[in-house]
């Protein structure tokens, strides 16, 4: 804006900065809050602590197509959940 601002008259800019003394403040809106826990959250931070270390869709989808077997509790608890429930942990999560 300042290279804009330098090329105007002292007395333009007297009218702008009148114009827009006038408007009123544009309505704020609501801070977004921190999005609530996916259902089935609680079961993943006794493995990955309480910053949820570790891989996150790849994974969870690795293990809900039994493509990953290393855990035998992970395969059936993503199964268990929807695709759209699994992406919606995988957004939670990485937005930690």
């Amino acid at each position: 804006m300042s290279p804009i601002a330098k090329q105007l008259a002292r007395e333009d800019l007297r009218q702008i900065a009148a114009y827009f003394a006038t408007k009123s403040w544009p309505a704020q809106t609501a801070v977004a809050a921190t999005p609530s826990p996916p259902k089935g959250i609680a079961q993943c931070q006794p493995c990955h602590q309480p910053n949820f270390e570790g891989g996150l869709l790849g994974e969870m989808r690795s293990f809900a197509g039994d493509a990953r077997t290393n855990n035998e509790d992970m395969p059936k608890f993503m199964r268990a959940l929807t695709d759209s429930e699994i992406d919606a942990m995988a957004r939670y999560l990485s937005a930690l």
